[in-house]
């Protein structure tokens, strides 16, 4: 009897002590983890598409809506950790367009590509297809950044590339006798520029934005072409 009286008396003071222990346990202040907020729209890759302005265009060439786009793969520099200022570099490839009512051709009597105007008449212009100009270059961009905490950014840029491709895609009846079909793509290659450089600026918010950009110079050797070069307004979307 005495040994069941001192078994319950241990057994109540381990008790007690092992739920004051518990107790003190759960009073001990406990480290507090601060999870770190993932960037996810770090414009790696963006996606810009616009119409384009063609400058300086002579006064009877009329076009209307250009469509163009432009890719951009570039890596995000940050300044540091927390910081809302960045660089981004990278690669990128720009596509413009001009649907006009003249052709882009080579002139061989005064040494130099001039603009053209297609055939106005009405049987003409119902066969006409397609007139288009492109101009592609291959670039690499670089730009200043700065992202606020809300999803708000803005940033400043510019392009330096070496243009891929400028021609004259055509459908429709010969513009000289207004009776054969063609169907042809003429590349532009006499007195064009070789590189092109341009200056950009985005702003929007999140994975969305506004894109405007100018090229600085023109398309084509002073005196040797039409003074042209694009500006171009769009939206802007940044996939990650």
């Amino acid at each position: 009897m005495k040994f069941l009286r001192v078994f319950a008396f241990c057994f109540c003071c381990s008790f007690l002590f092992s739920a004051y222990a518990q107790e003190q346990n759960n009073t001990e202040v406990k480290p507090l983890i601060i999870k770190e907020e993932v960037e996810i729209f770090r414009d790696r890759l963006i996606v810009d598409v616009y119409h384009s302005f063609w400058m300086n265009v002579p006064t009877p060439v009329t076009h209307k809506f250009n469509p163009g786009i432009n890719v951009a793969a570039l890596w995000d520099f940050k300044t540091s950790k927390k910081s809302p200022i960045s660089f981004g570099l990278g690669v990128g490839c720009t596509f413009h367009t001009q649907f006009s009512n003249a052709q882009m051709r080579y002139d061989e009597k005064e040494g130099k590509t001039k603009y053209f105007l297609l055939p106005e008449l009405p049987y003409y212009q119902d066969s006409l297809k397609l007139n288009r100009m492109t101009y592609i270059n291959a670039n690499i961009p670089l730009e200043f950044r700065y992202r606020h905490k809300s999803g708000f950014k803005f940033s400043i840029g510019v392009r330096l590339g070496l243009v891929a491709e400028l021609a004259q895609k055509y459908k429709g009846k010969n513009t000289e006798n207004g009776v054969t079909e063609e169907n042809y793509k003429n590349f532009l290659t006499t007195d064009r520029q070789k590189i092109n450089f341009d200056a950009y600026i985005r702003c929007g918010w999140k994975f969305v934005g506004v894109y405007y950009s100018y090229q600085i110079n023109k398309l084509f050797v002073d005196g040797k072409g039409p003074a042209v070069n694009p500006m171009s307004l769009g939206i802007s979307l940044s996939l990650f």
